[in-house]
């Protein structure tokens, strides 16, 4: 019904082979039953290690309980010198709080993978009235539409009795 505000927090990093850059993650702390919380991760890097050869990002947002698109760990392969934007969406089929981890890591040519990220993250999942919302809207819009079928009808059956 009412549109749920976004939050953005820029977090900085650095990773021991002298990677770093800035982390930008923009999420909802609270969502509409039956409804999509976006989650949108910018991974921007500093300008000095543009000349730097590709990196391997691996990500991963867990979520308790809820449907979360993409599913598992999600392997990019990025030039430092462009940033990249990693999104997710979390579905609700349930009122309540919810609790995960987003994670990112860097991974080596060998395959080593170095932490880049492990942020904790709160979801509330909210309904109206025991109704996804959804469901609430169609149930108004019925409501609606036989109030104005209600109100209208008194003047349909006066013209029939003129």
């Amino acid at each position: 019904m009412w549109p749920v505000s976004d939050q953005s927090t820029e977090i900085p990093f650095s990773i021991p082979d002298g990677l770093s850059g800035t982390l930008q993650l923009t999420q909802s702390n609270q969502m509409h039953l039956g409804e999509n919380a976006i989650f949108r991760l910018k991974v921007a890097f500093k300008q000095d290690q543009s000349e730097r050869q590709q990196i391997i990002l691996i990500s991963k947002l867990e979520l308790d309980n809820l449907d979360v698109t993409p599913r598992g760990e999600g392997k990019v392969l990025i030039d430092p010198s462009k940033p990249v934007v990693l999104n997710w969406e979390a579905t609700a089929h349930n009122a309540g709080t919810y609790n995960g981890t987003l994670w990112l890591f860097t991974e080596s040519v060998e395959g080593e993978r170095t932490l880049v990220l492990a942020l904790p993250i709160n979801l509330e999942a909210t309904a109206l009235l025991g109704f996804s919302y959804q469901s609430a809207r169609i149930i108004c819009f019925m409501i609606l539409i036989t109030g104005v079928f209600l109100l209208f009808s008194p003047f349909k059956s006066k013209k029939m009795h003129n």
